[in-house]
């Protein structure tokens, strides 16, 4: 063997297993940064990435149409005061964390492989006009920043279609889940809005009693009406685990919401933060088996809710002795 490889080969023999292991790991560890590039595939500008739409801030977004041709409407959605709406005939609250991922997703769509050019084939992929999810999107100068339709899903991703061309792209990832959606689904039915750290009183009303609880200096949760005693932990944690749940499971239309009656409700929740502020949300009996009508401080929106929600938040015992409240 020739001599300059007789030294390292030495070296290598006499070198201790530990050393050796992290060699080897530190080899490993170079190239999985250098020719992996952990984290690359979710960053907007990775290095050779082509995206399908041109790349903007996503509060610059100010309207969406997704028109399913398998759904009766299509979604429509518009930011006004810096707050997403469903603008199909009310202008319902829409939920904007999950309008905020469907723009995330869309905006890290890679644009893959071209499969097809030729308009008569775009029916075999779903992105012709009959089949075809059509998605438009505006940004606040109402200039069309998107403009396309999606097909048929395909492994990790989706066919695309740009509406001005017969180009067909295979892309990722799919946006199938908001995609398939219709506007009952991208309505925001949240009632309550709850940070447990944030809350200084919970006050628990029906016609018949009042509970208050607050949280003490040490914060410590205790019940100081109709009389005090301290909370029972276990108690205060599932009642935090319901408000969490507070959501409608319908929005109800202005006739069957006319019958509510809320200037008397059967049932009250008040929170108060440690800023001084507070909200409640109000539940009054429909007369539709196991299900309450409530409404939420400040707003005209109605909602249903089953009784089940009622009965878990009001059916709590407090005292650590199983007594009553």
């Amino acid at each position: 063997m020739h001599e300059r490889y007789q030294k390292p080969l030495e070296y290598l023999r006499k070198m201790s297993p530990l050393k050796k292991v992290l060699i080897v790991f530190v080899v490993l560890l170079i190239f999985i940064i250098v020719v992996e590039q952990p984290g690359g595939d979710t960053s907007r500008d990775r290095k050779g990435a082509k995206f399908f739409i041109p790349k903007m801030a996503i509060k610059e977004v100010q309207k969406i149409s997704i028109q399913n041709p398998a759904k009766e409407k299509p979604v429509l959605m518009e930011k006004k005061d810096n707050q997403w709406r469903i603008t199909n005939g009310h202008l319902f609250p829409a939920d904007t964390t999950k309008v905020d991922d469907f723009l995330k997703a869309l905006f890290s769509l890679e644009q893959g492989s071209l499969v097809s050019k030729n308009k008569d084939r775009t029916a075999i992929f779903s992105v012709d006009e009959k089949t075809g999810i059509h998605v438009q999107i505006w940004d606040i100068k109402d200039r069309t920043v998107g403009d396309f339709y999606a097909g048929q899903i395909i492994p990790d991703g989706q066919y695309m279609r740009r509406s001005d061309s017969f180009e067909v792209y295979q892309t990722i990832p799919s946006l199938t889940k908001f995609l398939l959606e219709d506007f009952e689904g991208w309505k925001d039915k949240t009632l309550l809005t709850v940070k447990e750290e944030e809350i200084k009183q919970v006050v628990l009303q029906n016609p018949d009693s009042e509970i208050t609880l607050e949280k003490g200096a040490t914060g410590v949760w205790e019940v100081v009406k109709p009389e005090k005693y301290g909370a029972d932990n276990l108690a205060i944690r599932t009642l935090f685990d319901q408000l969490k749940l507070i959501q409608g499971d319908t929005f109800v239309d202005s006739v069957e919401g006319s019958q509510a009656n809320f200037e008397k409700p059967d049932y009250k929740i008040s929170v108060r933060k440690t800023d001084g502020s507070s909200s409640f949300v109000l539940f009054t009996k429909s007369e539709k088996d196991k299900i309450y009508y409530a409404r939420y401080s400040g707003k005209d929106f109605i909602y249903s809710v089953s009784s089940t929600l009622i009965d878990n938040i009001f059916g709590l015992q407090f005292k650590s002795n199983g007594g009553s409240n």
